[in-house]
């Protein structure tokens, strides 16, 4: 009896060891779009974003160089640095009108450094919610933070 009760505590610590592992990556809505871009979007914006979007890999979510990590026609997506929040470190993403000086932004998403990963199916489920995020944020015109749950 002793063996049994020694082999469910072990399983029970082995399934907390592997769900404290294997933590979601959890996708939420914040506040309004900073620096929002004021006129209404075409369809061609909103394809050029879906375009560009589909550009962002995993790599370079976590860029720690400002730049353009993804353009299409009429839109890009920069990444524009990197800020601290609460001790964690976060990659601030944002799709932006060409050649408009000011406000541009039309879909902002932050990915926090807790979701980074060495595992590939783990990096192409954040590269996705990042995308998803993305694109949330163009049909909102708010805020999506991608962090670990």
């Amino acid at each position: 009896m002793n063996n049994l009760k020694q082999l469910v505590l072990l399983g029970i610590l082995l399934l907390s060891i592997v769900s404290n592992t294997y933590a979601s990556v959890v996708v939420s809505k914040g506040g309004d779009i900073p620096n929002k871009f004021k006129q209404s979007l075409t369809d061609k914006n909103k394809k050029d974003v879906s375009e560009a979007n589909s550009q962002i890999d995993y790599a370079s979510i976590f860029k720690l160089k400002q730049g353009t990590i993804g353009n299409h026609g009429t839109i890009r997506i920069d990444m524009q640095g990197v800020f601290t929040q609460n001790g964690q470190k976060w990659h601030n993403l944002q799709a932006q009108v060409n050649g408009i000086s000011g406000s541009s932004t039309v879909a902002h998403v932050n990915v926090c450094e807790n979701v980074m990963s060495s595992k590939t199916n783990e990096q192409k489920e954040v590269q996705r919610k990042v995308r998803n995020a993305m694109l949330q944020s163009l049909n909102s015109g708010k805020t999506f933070n991608v962090y670990s749950g």
